[in-house]
């Protein structure tokens, strides 16, 4: 029930600030703000249906995850248009209300039991012996995984040919040298991102809990996430280089190459920099809501009395 409800009031909250006239860059701020945060729920969730937490296939399945709601906001810092849905009939909203449906269904089942079994034993012989055996051999949680990590990279694909072609960065009146400069520049703000995805891959998932690894790059891609959110907003220049992504590299470099680093040392290493990237991203959020609210002479949750003239 939470989950449908969260759902549901997630989808109605923008549509109802429009249609009241109350939508303001603080609101959209605030919702995917809170989204960035709240894939982490969505993470914790679907990991305990599949049951593949402390794999590679959890760090596969959170920096897909991430590295998508970081390339919509991508998308809408070039083009201005924030993409929400696949087609006209796959969207956001088709995509929530069949994860608190799954929700759901594995309430009622037993779960490692029903995702651990082969692709064979689903199937039978006589279906599945025309599958190679790679496939084959598959648990259902692994086909599952691995089918959403390629339907990711399709829509990261179409994203980045969306932008990389809009007329805002590929402009008609462009030379072939300028248009494949801005092509390059609208690519390169994914680096940081990309080498967060790295560094996700970087750390054996035996060394740590996975909570903290977790946790750690959800704070780190949440914080660069919020900063495209607010400079699209504001057209500023977004740095290529985010440095707030530097010590979550240096700590997934150190796990991997220190083999006197023993497992409560890295988990210490990693939840030092959860209270830090949590005391960066409220600080940062602090001031970021103080410019803004300065700017457009605005209160940030309340109403702001008109000056009497």
């Amino acid at each position: 029930y939470c989950t449908m409800a969260y759902y549901t009031l997630d989808c109605m909250d923008g549509k109802q600030s429009r249609r009241t006239g109350t939508s303001s860059p603080l609101g959209q701020l605030f919702d995917h703000g809170f989204d960035c945060i709240c894939t982490l729920a969505h993470l914790a969730t679907v990991s305990s249906y599949v049951v593949c937490g402390g794999t590679y296939w959890y760090i596969l399945l959170q920096t897909t995850l991430q590295f998508a709601f970081f390339m919509a906001q991508w998308e809408e810092y070039f083009t201005h248009v924030l993409p929400h849905c696949a087609g006209k009939m796959i969207g956001v909203t088709e995509v929530n209300y069949s994860l608190g449906l799954l929700a759901l269904a594995n309430s009622l089942i037993d779960r490692e039991a029903f995702y651990s079994r082969t692709l064979s034993a689903i199937a039978g012989d006589s279906l599945a012996g025309n599958l190679p055996i790679c496939v084959r051999n598959l648990e259902l949680r692994h086909f599952l995984m691995t089918g959403w990590g390629i339907m990711s990279v399709v829509l990261m694909i179409l994203s980045i040919q969306r932008v990389i072609f809009h007329p805002r960065v590929a402009k008609p009146s462009f030379t072939t040298v300028q248009r494949l400069k801005q092509q390059v520049n609208a690519l390169s703000k994914l680096a940081t991102p990309f080498a967060l995805c790295v560094g996700g891959f970087l750390i054996p998932p035996t060394s740590v809990r996975t909570r903290y690894l977790s946790v750690t790059m959800g704070l780190a891609f949440s914080l660069i996430t919020k900063k495209m959110i607010v400079y699209g907003m504001a057209k500023m220049a977004f740095a290529v280089v985010q440095w707030d992504a530097v010590p979550f590299l240096l700590a997934a470099v150190w796990i991997r190459c220190d083999d006197r680093l023993t497992r409560e040392g890295a988990d210490f290493v990693l939840g030092v920099l959860c209270f830090w990237y949590t005391w960066r991203m409220l600080r940062w959020i602090n001031l970021t809501i103080d410019q803004i609210c300065d700017r457009l002479d605005i209160h940030c949750f309340t109403i702001k009395k008109r000056k009497q003239l």
